[in-house]
């Protein structure tokens, strides 16, 4: 039996650090090239390093290269793709897992960074599965057996309940829930 990821091309955005970080190296141990899409900043969003996608990249090796922009405009998300399709020709496997935290009671917290965290952690994917769904259903339509075009958004279970002092977080996780539904259905046929 083949390996049916083997020679996809996947993008993990949030691929520098932790959950990212182990799924980059998974698919890369499945032989699947991994573009690592992380601007490098902390927890809170601030403090970019371009370091921390190279390191990964470099730590991984294999078929693994870096994207160290934020992706948190369409602009940057075309540049994600089209750096990820310069680089291996293709796009098979999505990954939507970049997220930042800004914590506080809705009485207490700054509209500041509830756009902070709704950028990062659901408009950024909008962004990227706009910008890379045209290649998933070309792909589709230019094979007999394509079988691998894959979509995962990482949502959290303070998507569906909510958690005390995470109102940015939470809604920009039910919205990844939402997002998830829609683009299953638009995407249905390819």
């Amino acid at each position: 039996m083949t390996n049916p990821v083997k020679k996809r091309v996947a993008i993990v955005t949030g691929g520098g650090r932790g959950i990212g970080l182990s799924i980059a190296k998974s698919l890369t141990n499945e032989g699947v090239g991994v573009v690592i899409a992380d601007a490098g900043v902390s927890i809170d969003g601030s403090d970019p390093d371009p370091m921390v996608a190279q390191a990964a990249a470099s730590d991984i090796g294999g078929s693994t290269v870096a994207f160290s922009e934020s992706i948190t405009s369409p602009s940057a998300a075309q540049a994600l793709v089209d750096y990820a399709t310069e680089s291996f020709g293709r796009i098979d496997i999505i990954v939507n897992n970049a997220a930042i935290l800004r914590d506080a009671f809705i009485f207490k917290g700054n509209p500041t960074d509830w756009d902070s965290v709704i950028s990062t952690n659901l408009s950024a994917a909008y962004y990227l599965l706009s910008a890379a769904t045209p290649l998933l259903r070309a792909n589709s339509k230019n094979t007999s057996d394509y079988n691998c075009g894959r979509i995962v958004n990482i949502t959290s279970t303070a998507g569906f309940y909510g958690n005390f002092g995470q109102a940015a977080y939470s809604s920009a996780k039910a919205g990844l829930f939402g997002l998830t539904r829609a683009v299953a259905l638009d995407m249905s046929r390819s």
